[in-house]
């Protein structure tokens, strides 16, 4: 088996979880203290905690065994979020917010892959 087969087998096992948002959500949460403190490349407070709150529900609908919709839910929120925040993320070139704008590309990589999957575009 090739790595690159590695890497998908790996990615396809994952998006069946619910883990790997709900990891997302965890780190969404301890952002907070600095989205309080309005820390560049963070976003908002409100934001923090309304992804969060969306993460965690998209882990809910995957863990209650709907990982399609699971999984559309946790894509298109990622993808909310890169839209609003991954361009003061890459600006801002400060360790955290780089680091959760890699934890929110990483699920969408996860959980897109099984949107595409499931809606016939892969």
């Amino acid at each position: 088996m090739s790595s690159s087969e590695k890497i998908t087998t790996w990615i396809d096992k994952e998006s069946e979880s619910p883990y790997p948002i709900w990891a997302l959500s965890a780190v969404s949460l301890a952002v907070l203290p600095l989205a309080v403190r309005k820390s560049p490349g963070v976003p908002s407070m409100f934001q923090t905690m309304t992804f969060a709150s969306i993460f965690a529900g998209a882990g809910y609908v995957t863990n209650t065994g709907d990982s399609e919709n699971g999984a559309g839910i946790a894509t298109a929120w990622c993808l909310s979020w890169s839209f609003l925040n991954a361009k003061s993320a890459i600006q801002s070139m400060k360790p955290v917010p780089m680091a959760l704008l890699a934890a929110v590309t990483l699920n969408t990589v996860i959980y897109g892959k099984k949107t595409l999957k499931v809606n016939g575009y892969l």
